[in-house]
């Protein structure tokens, strides 16, 4: 399984040491997020955000977080994927009442993705890695039964 890294992520990747056996990274272009599966960049697409990064969102850098917001409408699936929890978001936005932090996140889940507090460095990567191995399967699964149907009407023609 090959994953699409955007190029604009930190080299060496965090998330790279907590890669399933069998994955591997290439680096790449995304329009909206930070990490896809290679050969499906519209599915699945994970914003990853660390607890500064997202304060920096909710304060100074919203307007630009919100038009990426906008555009993963375009995309599969879209998620925000933070590697601590929501204290840690708090702490580091100073400055910004804890009220007003919560509030954001409330209203851009209900607006526009998922945001999952994973906790950790590891636990964001394995719930990362998870969501796009999920998709494959999803796929799989889909085409064997695509499979089913065609070699059923194929034994079964109509009359």
């Amino acid at each position: 399984m090959t994953i699409l890294l955007d190029t604009r992520e930190p080299d060496p990747h965090p998330w790279a040491r907590h890669l399933p056996d069998g994955w591997r990274i290439e680096p790449g272009t995304l329009e909206t997020g930070d990490v896809a599966l290679a050969r499906l960049p519209d599915g699945i697409v994970i914003e990853r955000k660390t607890p500064p990064d997202l304060a920096g969102c909710i304060g100074a850098s919203r307007e630009r977080f919100e038009r990426e917001l906008k555009r993963s409408r375009y995309c599969g699936r879209f998620i925000v994927v933070v590697e601590g929890d929501m204290r840690d978001v708090c702490t580091a936005a100073r400055g910004i009442h804890h009220n007003a932090v919560v509030g954001t996140v409330a209203a851009w889940t209900a607006r526009y993705c998922p945001i999952v507090f994973a906790g950790s460095v590891e636990s964001a990567a394995n719930f990362a890695f998870r969501c796009l191995a999920g998709q494959v399967k999803d796929i799989q699964r889909a085409s064997a039964q695509l499979a089913d149907v065609a070699t059923k009407s194929k034994n079964h023609p109509k009359p």
